[in-house]
C-alpha cells in the first residue's frame, strides 16, 4: 500500500510540481468546495456527469486537518473514480479503500511538510499538529 501511494505521489509531483493537495486538485481540474454537512462527513468525493467535486465540511475551513481530509478525498477522486457503486455496497472493500486513501494522504502530508519547511517532520506528532494526520496512521506511513 505504501509503495502504491508513493508512486502516485511521485507521479503527481513530477506532473504538477507540488505536494499541496489544494494546488493539486486545482491543477488536476477538481473543484473543492466547503459545504455545511453538519458533524459528518469531513469530506466527500462526488461525481456529477463528467465533473468530479470534492466537498469538505465547512467546519474544516480554519483547521489544519483540511489538508489531510482533502488529500484523502483526492486519492478517492484519482484512484477510485469508477468504484462508487462498489464503494457504497461493500463493507470490507470500503475499509480497504479508506485505508489506501488515508495512507496516501498521510504520505502526501509528509512530502507537503518537506516542501513547505525544507526538511522532514521530526516526529509523527508534528504531522498531527500541522496537517491533522490521524494518530492511527503512524504505522502505515513511509519512514
Amino acid at each position: 500500500m505504501k509503495e502504491k501511494s508513493n508512486r502516485l505521489i511521485k507521479q503527481l509531483y513530477e506532473e504538477h510540481k507540488t505536494y499541496n493537495p489544494f494546488l493539486l486538485a486545482e491543477k488536476i481540474g477538481i473543484e473543492v468546495m466547503f459545504v455545511a454537512f453538519g458533524k459528518t462527513p469531513k469530506g466527500e468525493t462526488v461525481r456529477f456527469k463528467q465533473e468530479t467535486l470534492i466537498l469538505l465540511n465547512e467546519s474544516l475551513i480554519d483547521k489544519n486537518e483540511r489538508y489531510f481530509v482533502l488529500a484523502h478525498e483526492l486519492y478517492h477522486a484519482i484512484e477510485h473514480n469508477n468504484l462508487s457503486a462498489y464503494y457504497t455496497t461493500q463493507r470490507n472493500g470500503k475499509g480497504t479503500l479508506e485505508r489506501e486513501a488515508s495512507t496516501f494522504a498521510g504520505n502526501l502530508m509528509i512530502n507537503q511538510y518537506k516542501e513547505e519547511y525544507g526538511y522532514l517532520p521530526e516526529t509523527f506528532q508534528v504531522l498531527r499538529d500541522v496537517y491533522g494526520v490521524p494518530e492511527n496512521l503512524e504505522l502505515y506511513l513511509a519512514n
